[in-house]
């Protein structure tokens, strides 16, 4: 522990010094000053834990030190050394927040008591920090060991089930071979928020915090993880003799769907099934994203695999490929784009739209595309589906959302090859748009890229000749355009606004921002008035 005695008399800061008995306290070092600005260069050289500080002092007083000690956030005790007179300013210190006042002049034997209670107070303050950063360490390891044991038993990797229930006891969760679970696979399918999209860290708190509240009503826990971008899955248990029936479990992951809809802004989709002990997750979880695959018309609700995702048979109008094909010829791709895109979502509204029928629908598109290429004398390499798209459709797992964007590129791309004078929704209107759409996120290149089926070095050189800006500095601009409005029509902490454009390093976010915006987040707050700044990278 180290002290610092301030006083403005050096008689008085000697005596103390030389007077006090500071091994018995036990102190490591005293350091003395003998004015505010002298006190203020110790504090920023040396660790100061007790502060001894006369109150009356020439220029600036003992106050003045104390309120800059507390603006500097330091956890020092502040003890003030007052003469009767001036009784009423050392409460008045106290008052703020020091610990304690000590009038003069003052035996020896007292002073040494108030610094021993200063100093202890400091010790059991950093244990109880110490104890409270080891725990958060140790929940956040446990948390990570959790998360990659889920993982790994709910994709099924070639791991004994003997050993994952024994990395649960050790993470002391009671899960045994015959302990009664639920099984839940979530995909988020579609974001409905015009105002931004949380973080995804944070979505994934707050589905935790969600569904435990919920489960919680019947006695039951959950260990949830996140698969990828847009699936989670979690275990719901008991450690009691407690057991959820399945038509408990349809209704609160209904409620967790309406609170997802009404408080997220985001459609969901669950895939359970009944009760199971953990021998059977590997094969139930195989089920469950069977199931999902199934849903491709990406609709939203609870879903079990004994109720069919399967369109009934229905009279289906044959799609328009010859009008499609002809508009295509004549150079209206967009419009074309549009009916097409138009009859999916007519298709899936009516429940018609199953797996089959969507992987039809996109091998019917391809050919047309390739006959109306051909018509036109256009090479085909514009809109022939890459590796990944290729990839998914013989595994059959194409959605909607996947065909309609492969459609919008396909088309685009047609359009800009056969009729390039009438290309009116540019490609990089719609890279643009993408951007803007997820800004909450830490949008990549390679993102982009895949998103619009584009070599990602090619994206970067298209992107700089048509917008004049490489493509990492034009999102980051993106992203402070929507910062600053937001610190400047709303109330929401700084931290929240780093969060919603994607920032969870505060810090880095405020250098970005000023950097940008020439000011600080706080500085720009507090000129709401003034005119937007304008942006240019």
């Amino acid at each position: 522990m180290n002290v610092l005695i301030v006083d403005d008399q050096p008689e008085v800061v000697e005596s103390m010094v030389t007077g006090v008995n500071w091994e018995k306290i036990p102190v490591e070092q005293v350091f003395t000053a003998y004015s505010v600005k002298e006190a203020q260069s110790v504090f920023e050289r040396e660790r100061i834990d007790v502060l001894l500080c006369d109150i009356e002092m020439p220029v600036e007083s003992g106050l003045d030190l104390f309120r800059w000690v507390r603006k500097q956030g330091l956890d020092t005790e502040c003890i003030f050394l007052t003469a009767h007179a001036d009784f009423f300013y050392a409460k008045e210190a106290v008052r703020l927040g020091g610990f304690d006042y000590t009038p003069q002049p003052a035996r020896y034997e007292d002073i040494q008591a108030s610094v021993l209670r200063a100093v202890q107070k400091v010790k059991n303050r950093r244990e109880q920090q110490e104890y409270y950063s080891y725990g958060k360490m140790m929940y956040r390891r446990r948390d990570v060991l959790l998360e990659g044991l889920l993982k790994g038993w709910y994709i099924g990797e070639d791991v004994q089930l003997a050993s994952i229930l024994e990395d649960f006891e050790k993470l002391e969760c009671p899960i045994r071979a015959d302990t009664p679970i639920y099984f839940v696979l979530i995909q988020l399918l579609r974001w409905n928020s015009q105002d931004g999209i949380w973080n995804r860290d944070l979505l994934k708190y707050a589905f935790s915090n969600i569904l435990s509240e919920l489960f919680a009503q019947y006695g039951q826990k959950i260990l949830l993880v996140q698969l990828d971008r847009a699936s989670f899955a979690f275990l719901s248990y008991s450690d009691e003799s407690v057991f959820m029936d399945e038509s408990a479990l349809r209704r609160q992951l209904t409620a967790f769907t309406e609170v997802c809809q009404a408080h997220f802004h985001c459609e969901v989709a669950c895939y359970s099934g009944p009760r199971l002990s953990p021998p059977e997750l590997t094969a139930r979880t195989r089920e469950l994203f069977r199931l999902r695959n199934r849903n491709v018309a990406l609709a939203s609700g609870v879903f079990f695999p004994n109720e069919s995702l399967e369109a009934p048979q229905k009279h289906v109008d044959p799609p328009s490929l010859k009008r499609w094909e002809s508009l295509l010829g004549s150079g209206y791709a967009s419009l074309a784009c549009d009916e097409a895109q138009a009859y999916l979502d007519h298709l899936a509204q009516s429940g018609a739209l199953d797996a089959e029928n969507l992987q039809l629908f996109y091998q019917y598109v391809l050919q047309m595309l390739c006959n109306a290429a051909e018509t036109a004398s256009v090479p085909p390499g514009g809109f022939l589906p890459e590796q990944k798209l290729f990839q998914r459709s013989l595994n059959t797992y194409l959605t909607i959302d996947d065909v309609k964007n492969w459609m919008s590129h396909a088309f685009r791309a047609f359009q800009a090859d056969a009729h390039p004078q009438k290309d009116t929704k540019s490609q990089m209107e719609q890279i643009v748009q993408y951007i803007q759409n997820h800004i909450e996120r830490d949008v990549r290149r390679t993102e982009i890229a895949e998103e619009f089926y584009l070599n990602p070095d090619y994206l970067s050189r298209l992107f700089k000749k048509e917008m004049g800006v490489q493509l990492k500095d034009f999102i980051v601009a993106e992203k402070m355009k929507v910062a600053q409005n937001l610190l400047r029509t709303t109330a929401l902490p700084v931290s929240m606004v780093a969060a919603k454009v994607g920032y969870t390093n505060f810090s880095h976010f405020s250098q970005v921002y000023k950097k940008m915006i020439g000011r600080s987040p706080a500085e720009d707050r507090a000129s709401q008035t003034e005119k937007p700044s304008d942006f240019s990278v």
